[in-house]
């Protein structure tokens, strides 16, 4: 690494222009806070494109003078290390100049920076105009020694000296790696591991690519196979069209042709036997009408000569009732000559007196039974009809609804009980229900309620209905089934019964639970009562019980009146008897009149008898002879309609067979042409027996293969088929992708494999050169600890060719001061002295190297927090190494912080009312000879 020989500025912070020499190894600069001693530091580290101290930047030193550009130039060594190997090559000058030039163009600052063999000046590197970029100037000093471990090193704040001590130990061994220059063969490891790493993650995403591949390979094969199997369900259905199905249907007309020549023999045969019966039945037909036409004229005759004896007779039956009424007549008036000549008249008007009280009861009896059949017979009307009988009051507002336009319907007309055992209980819960009108709309309330107002109707008009919902288990609205929306009131109470079997059953639900028993005994809040009735009002089961109750009820009326009618003729006789006995009428007188009258119908009355049973005799015997030959007439016409009957029947079956021998004679006919057609579309060798055999095992009929056709072109039209015979080439094209993909893969992963060995295998030889550089780490630390009088030890690190070991492994260091015992490196035991000397043999031992010396340090006030014999180690320590050290310090130090020093740097503030400062004091110390 290089080393400062000289330092030069212009126009840096209040500094207008001056050299200062750097050419020993221990340069301490001193002077009063704010004198600009980290300035200088500054100055250094902006050459070294290297952080300022604290928030400073190089820009905030420039700002101070007004200035518009700045320069930097140092003369550092370009000695040739044990190798022969020049820092700065390929300059070959042993010293080399750096410079940077800063300027400010568009408002911000601008560096640039030169590196040029020898000692150049200002003017010369101006003129010569070969500047570098920021990037390239880094390199550069990363070329001559200058690492990133080293810049952060350098970049140590005022009194920050201590801080090297507090790295943690992953930390240290680091720095040590980086300043020995194995961190960058580290990370070439590392990048060769994470460029492994990374092609793994591309294999692995080629893997997951060929899995693609493989997916669309398999999606491909599918589309391949539902290709073909569209393609041979296509050409089975081709086939089938074209092929089978004729062999099929020629086969069948082949069968059907010989099954049906015994079927014409047959019905050829049955039309002739029926023709030959035609005409024998024909010929009966005429000879039994023959027989009617002389039978009816022999009936007409018989009839006449029964008219002509019955007429005789009705006229011999008149004539002896006439006789016959006047001997009742005689008899009666002789009844009343005998009554009235010992008559109680008293007694008489007694009984017509009751005889007329018992026709009013009978009267009255018998208009209210009319009045119930007439009621009842409305009632039965309406239960035959399926609908139940409406009382008058109902009909009545009904009635008046219908004239307002009103919709509704009854309660009773929209309840169906679903379980008859409980139609007893529904009846006693709805009893006063049967009458309540449901409005179709709600909006008609109010004029309904006004109709219910002037009609004085009793029952509820509800307007608000719900529909029915799913009951409770087990409770009464489970067994009853409306057709309608019904008041959402009646639904709750129904909902809320339970249905219990008996009382008991009842009794051992809570007190809060209303129930009832099929009998009709229910329970509420309030009690237990019966609410069965004696009548059904609802649902089907209650219309057809009414209806029975109601005929049998209709029968025990109509028998009453029967009854009373017997009754009422009776009384009517007695009362008319009375009556005329009452009155006194002169049937004596009526006798002496009458006698002649009397007396020729008594003589009269055998002569009329007689000849009433002559002329009876004289019917009958007419009677006798018509019927006769009524009877025999009507034998001939049953026999000729039984006949004529069969003859129709016969003439029918003809037709029938007749037809139907055409029929099939033309579908005969039909199935030849068929089959000539057909045969000549059908290869000969498909039409030999055996095919013909073969055929009709696999398929039974034409009607087999049809729906084998229609079962494949189901198939076709419902199924999602790959009709494009692309997809052919496109499953080869992914299969050839996907096994090169598969072949590429294994290549990949036996060079990556093989990669990953032999960069562990060299990261494992490499290992001996890690431990060699901690070695000596270790022992440059002892070394200079001796030389201060500090006890180290370090702990190597265990290195093992592993990652995860790599990247936590440590160097932790422990020291020992004055013999009080061993402390570790930042664990709060040390004194602020102790931090600095921990912290300079950790920063040293980084510099300190047998083969190559050199290097440079900037250390800000590193005696911060010595005492003065702490210093003195310091110095001695210092002056024992072969690194460059600027040193910075206070005015206010032991003069022992010079005793280290053959250069001293002496700044100073600037005056006041000046525009620059006083350039630095320069002290070197006077080398006396041996």
């Amino acid at each position: 690494m290089f080393d400062f020989r000289s330092l030069e500025v212009i126009h840096w912070d209040y500094w207008q222009r001056f050299s200062l020499p750097l050419d020993t190894n221990i340069v301490t600069v001193v002077g009063p806070n704010g004198s600009g001693k980290t300035t200088l530091l500054d100055a250094l580290r902006t050459l070294l494109t290297i952080d300022c101290a604290g928030n400073r930047d190089y820009k905030s030193y420039l700002r101070h003078n007004g200035k518009p550009f700045a320069w930097l130039r140092a003369r550092v060594g370009n000695t040739p290390g044990p190798r022969g190997e020049r820092p700065f090559f390929p300059i070959m000058d042993s010293e080399v100049t750096l410079a940077v030039r800063i300027q400010k163009k568009g408002g911000e600052w601008q560096r640039q920076y030169a590196v040029m063999g020898g000692d150049v000046s200002v003017d010369e590197i101006e003129a010569r105009n070969d500047f570098l970029g920021l990037r390239e100037y880094r390199v550069r000093l990363e070329g001559a020694g200058l690492s990133q471990a080293i810049r952060r090193v350098l970049t140590l704040e005022q009194g920050a000296t201590d801080k090297l001590c507090q790295l943690p130990p992953k930390a240290l061994l680091d720095l040590v790696f980086d300043v020995f220059g194995d961190k960058a063969v580290l990370e070439d490891y590392q990048r060769a591991r994470n460029e492994q790493a990374e092609a793994d993650r591309e294999l692995h995403g080629l893997e997951h690519q060929l899995s693609l591949i493989g997916v669309s390979l398999q999606e491909a094969e599918g589309r391949v196979r539902s290709w073909q199997e569209w393609d041979a369900l296509k050409h089975e259905h081709t086939d089938l069209v074209a092929e089978t199905l004729p062999r099929t249907e020629l086969a069948e007309l082949h069968n059907a042709i010989r099954g049906a020549r015994p079927q014409l023999l047959g019905l050829k045969r049955k039309c002739r036997d029926l023709s030959a019966r035609d005409v024998e039945l024909q010929l009966g037909l005429q000879a039994l009408d023959a027989s009617e036409e002389s039978l009816r004229g022999e009936q007409h005759v018989a009839d006449q000569a029964r008219q002509q004896a019955k007429q005789q007779l009705d006229e011999a039956r008149r004539a002896e009732t006439e006789n016959a009424t006047l001997l009742k007549q005689e008899a009666h008036l002789r009844k009343l000559v005998a009554e009235q000549d010992g008559a109680d008249h008293e007694k008489q008007g007694k009984q017509l007196v009751e005889a007329r009280s018992q026709l009013g009861r009978l009267q009255n009896e018998e208009a209210r039974l009319r009045e119930q059949l007439s009621t009842l017979t409305a009632q039965l009307a309406a239960w035959r009809r399926g609908q139940r009988y409406t009382p008058e009051f109902e009909q009545s507002f009904r009635r008046a609804l219908d004239d307002a336009s009103i919709g509704h319907s009854m309660l009773s007309e929209i309840v169906e009980i679903t379980e008859p055992r409980w139609q007893a209980a529904v009846e006693a819960v709805l009893a006063g229900y049967r009458h309540v009108v449901l409005l179709d709309h709600p909006r008609d309330r109010e004029a309904a309620w006004r109709l219910g107002e002037q009609h004085r109707y009793k029952h509820f008009v509800v307007a608000e209905r719900a529909p029915t919902t799913a009951p409770t288990r087990g409770s009464l609205l489970e067994v009853v089934d409306f057709t309608a929306p019904a008041p959402e009131w009646l639904l709750r109470q129904l909902d809320r019964i339970r249905r219990v079997e008996d009382v008991a059953d009842g009794a051992k639900l809570g007190k809060e639970q209303d129930w009832i028993t099929p009998q009709g005994y229910f329970r509420e809040r309030r009690g237990g009562r019966h609410l069965g009735v004696d009548d059904v009002y609802f649902g089907s089961a209650a219309r057809e019980r009414q209806l029975r109750e109601g005929e049998d009820r209709l029968q025990q009326i109509e028998k009453q009146l029967r009854a009373i009618g017997d009754k009422r003729k009776a009384c009517q006789e007695q009362a008319s008897d009375a009556e005329s006995l009452l009155r006194g009428a002169n049937a004596s007188g009526q006798l002496a009149d009458r006698a002649d009258e009397f007396a020729a119908a008594h003589e009269a009355q055998a002569a009329l008898q007689d000849d009433v049973q002559r002329c009876a005799d004289s019917y009958a015997a007419a009677e006798a002879h018509y019927e006769s030959v009524r009877e025999k007439r009507q034998q001939n016409s049953r026999q000729r309609d039984n006949e004529a009957r069969e003859h129709r029947q016969a003439q029918q079956q003809l037709a029938d067979t007749a037809r139907q021998f055409a029929q099939s004679r033309n579908e005969q006919v039909d199935r030849l042409k068929a089959f000539r057609h057909k045969r000549s579309h059908v290869r000969p060798v498909h039409r030999t027996r055996r095919a013909m055999a073969e055929l009709r095992e696999r398929y039974e009929s034409p009607a087999a293969v049809r729906r084998e056709i229609d079962r494949i072109e189901r198939r076709l039209n419902e199924g999602h088929w790959e009709t494009d015979d692309a997809v052919l080439p496109l499953r080869d094209k992914y299969a050839n992708d996907h096994d090169g993909l598969k072949d590429d893969l294994q290549r990949r992963r036996v060079h990556l494999e093989r990669a990953a060995r032999i960069t562990t295998e060299a990261r494992g030889a490499y290992l001996n050169v890690l431990r060699n550089t901690v070695k000596r780490y270790a022992r440059n630390l002892k070394v200079l600890a001796d030389l201060a009088g500090i006890g180290v030890e370090t702990e190597l690190p265990e290195l093992s060719n592993e990652d995860l070991a790599l990247a936590q492994a440590g160097l932790n260091v422990r020291f020992e001061f004055d013999k009080k015992g061993w402390i570790g490196m930042d664990d709060g035991e040390a004194s602020g002295g102790q931090q600095v000397m921990k912290s300079l043999l950790l920063l040293v031992a980084l510099m300190r190297d047998e083969d190559r010396p050199g290097g440079f340090v900037f250390i800000d006030e590193p005696f911060a927090h010595l005492d003065i014999f702490n210093i003195d180690k310091v110095g001695v320590f210092l002056k024992s190494t072969r690194a460059q050290y600027i040193l910075t310090t206070p005015a206010t130090h032991n003069i022992n912080v010079f005793q280290p020093s053959d250069l001293t740097l002496v700044t100073s503030k600037r005056r006041p009312g000046a525009t620059w400062a006083q350039p630095l004091a320069v002290l070197r110390r006077r080398t006396e000879a041996a």
